[in-house]
C-alpha cells in the first residue's frame, strides 16, 4: 500500500479593498496507478478540495484591511469598491467560462467547457455521471496527460490505490459509481500560471474528450473612482521643442479643468521648467523619441484612465472629458475611446491575415472605416484605431505598451500591438481643437522623418510583426 504525504494547506489573503485574492496550495505525492473500490457508505470530500467560490476566511493573525479604515468612510470605500469589482468582472469574465454539461446522448456525461482548475490544488471534477445503462458490472477509466486523478484528496484517503494519470473505477452498482465520480479530482502536480490538459473518459466502447483549463487567479487591478474627473482621470503628453504650444495647452485645460493632474514627458535638448500646479514634467534625455516619451507619460499614471492629448491641442467648450469616462464606465469591455479634433475622428480598421508564419501575413490599415454602433451611445462605434485624443484604460495600455523604438512619425503601430488585446471605440461628440501650425524650423526637422528613418520602421515591423505587407502611416 503507498504511503502519502501529508497535505499542506496555506490560504493567503481574503477580502480586501482595492484587489483580493483567495489562494489555496496542496501539495501531494502519489505513488500508485490504478484504482478498484467498492464503498459501503457515501465518502465526503475532505476539507480542501476547490468548489465552487464562496465567501472566503482569513486565518488567525491577518490584517483586516477593512478594519484600517475610518468607519465614517468604510461603507462608502466598500461600495466603490464593490462597484470596481463588478465592472472588472463584467470586463474580464467571458460566455465562455460558463460551465456546460454535455447532455447524456452517450451514456457518458461531463464536463465541456468551463472547467478550470488552479497549479497544485485538487480539484472535484464537476458534473460526471453514467447514464442510461444495466449492467451487473461498472467499469469506467479516465486518463489525463499532465495532471493526476484520485477520489477527494489523495493523502486523505490511504485506503485506495490512486493518484496516477489513469484511473479506473469499478462498483456492482451504477448509483455507487456515480457517487464516486462526483468524488474524483484532478491536480496538476507542477506550478504553471496558464496551461491545460484533456480528460479521456470511457465506458465500454464509448469514449469522450473534454478539457480542462490550468490557471493561476490573478488580482484584479482596481481603482477608486472618487467624486470627480480629478480623480478618475490623468492628463498625458509629450512635448519636444515646443513650449510656446504647451503653455497655451496648459491655459486652454485650466478654463475647463483647474485639478486634473497634466503629466508632461519632455525630451526637448534644452528643457524649460513648467512650474505650473498640478503639471508633472518629466525630463527626458534629449531626442528619446515619440513612443518613449508616451512610456514615460503612461507610467507615471495613477488614475484609472489617462486622456493622451498632444502638445498643440486646445482644449474647449466641447472637450467633455467626464462624457469620455461614461461611455468606458458604461461599457466595461472598452480599453479606448477616440474623440474628434477639429470635428475629425480619424478612426481606421486593421485588417490581419496571419499567413503561413514564415514569410509572414498581411496588416492592412483600413482608414474611415468602422464597426458596429456602441449599445447606447450611436455617436460612438466600435473600430480598431483612433486619433491622438484618446481615453484609456491605463491598466489595458500598459500591458500593450508604446514601443519606444519608434522615435519620429507613430501612432498606428500601438493599435496594431493592441489588435486582439484592446476593445477601441470612436465618438464624435466630444471634441478637441487644435493650433494653428507656427513656424519651427528646428522642431520640424525632427519632426519629418528622413528615408533612414522610415526604413528602419519598415525593417522593426517587419521583424516585430508577423507582417509583409505593413501600413507606414
Amino acid at each position: 500500500m503507498p504511503s502519502f504525504g501529508r497535505t499542506e494547506l496555506l490560504l493567503v489573503l481574503s477580502f480586501v479593498i482595492f484587489s483580493g485574492m483567495s489562494y489555496l496550495w496542496i501539495s501531494p505525492n502519489f505513488t500508485a496507478e490504478k484504482l478498484i473500490v467498492t464503498p459501503k457508505k457515501k465518502w465526503t470530500p475532505p476539507t480542501g478540495i476547490v468548489k465552487p467560490p464562496a465567501s472566503c476566511t482569513c486565518p488567525a493573525k491577518s490584517f483586516d484591511l477593512a478594519g484600517s479604515i475610518p468607519t465614517a468612510n468604510r461603507a462608502d470605500i466598500q461600495k466603490r469598491r464593490a462597484e470596481e469589482y463588478k465592472k472588472h468582472q463584467a470586463r474580464t469574465s467571458s460566455i465562455l467560462d460558463t460551465l456546460l454539461f454535455a447532455p447524456s446522448n452517450s451514456p457518458l456525461q461531463y464536463p465541456i467547457q468551463g472547467f478550470t482548475v488552479r497549479p497544485l490544488v485538487p480539484t472535484l471534477i464537476p458534473g460526471l455521471a453514467l447514464h442510461r445503462v444495466q449492467r451487473s458490472g461498472y467499469k469506467v477509466s479516465l486518463l489525463v496527460t499532465k495532471g493526476v486523478l484520485c477520489l477527494g484528496s489523495p493523502s486523505d484517503v490511504p485506503s485506495v490505490e490512486g493518484g496516477k494519470k489513469r484511473l479506473i473505477l469499478e462498483t456492482l452498482s451504477l448509483e455507487e459509481l456515480n457517487k464516486l465520480l462526483a468524488d474524483v479530482t484532478y491536480t496538476l502536480p507542477v506550478y504553471h500560471i496558464h496551461t491545460g490538459d484533456l480528460v479521456h473518459f470511457s465506458f465500454e466502447h464509448h469514449e469522450a474528450v473534454f478539457p480542462i483549463a490550468i490557471r493561476q487567479p490573478s488580482a484584479p487591478v482596481l481603482f477608486d473612482m472618487g467624486t470627480n474627473v480629478s480623480d478618475q482621470v490623468t492628463i498625458t503628453t509629450k512635448t519636444f521643442m515646443r513650449y510656446k504650444e504647451l503653455k497655451v495647452l496648459i491655459r486652454s485645460l485650466r478654463q475647463f479643468y483647474k485639478d486634473v493632474v497634466l503629466v508632461v514627458a519632455d525630451d526637448s535638448f534644452t528643457p524649460e521648467n513648467i512650474t505650473e500646479e498640478n503639471v508633472l514634467q518629466y525630463v527626458m534625455p534629449g531626442g528619446q523619441g515619440w513612443f518613449a516619451g508616451r512610456t514615460l507619460a503612461v507610467s507615471q499614471v495613477t488614475t484609472k484612465y489617462f486622456l493622451w492629448v498632444d502638445d498643440d491641442f486646445l482644449f474647449t467648450e466641447k472637450t467633455k472629458i467626464e462624457d469620455l469616462v461614461e461611455v468606458m464606465e458604461a461599457t466595461p469591455e472598452l480599453d479606448v475611446v477616440g474623440g474628434s479634433v477639429t470635428g475629425n475622428q480619424f478612426y481606421f480598421s486593421i485588417a490581419y491575415e496571419e499567413g503561413d508564419g514564415v514569410t509572414g501575413g498581411c496588416m492592412d490599415r483600413k482608414p474611415d472605416i468602422k464597426f458596429q454602433s456602441l449599445p447606447n451611445y450611436p455617436q460612438c462605434s466600435i473600430v480598431n484605431g483612433v486619433v491622438n485624443f484618446f481615453l484609456a484604460r491605463t491598466d489595458a495600455v500598459n500591458r500593450v505598451r508604446f514601443d519606444p523604438k519608434l522615435k519620429r512619425v507613430a501612432h498606428s503601430e500601438f493599435f496594431m500591438d493592441g489588435l486582439g488585446q484592446l476593445m477601441v471605440a470612436s465618438c464624435g461628440h466630444v471634441s478637441i481643437g487644435h493650433q494653428p501650425k507656427g513656424a519651427n524650423a528646428q522642431y520640424g526637422r525632427f519632426r519629418h522623418p528622413g528615408k533612414d528613418d522610415m526604413q528602419f520602421k519598415s525593417t522593426a515591423a517587419l521583424l516585430q510583426k508577423p507582417s509583409t505587407m505593413y501600413p507606414l502611416r
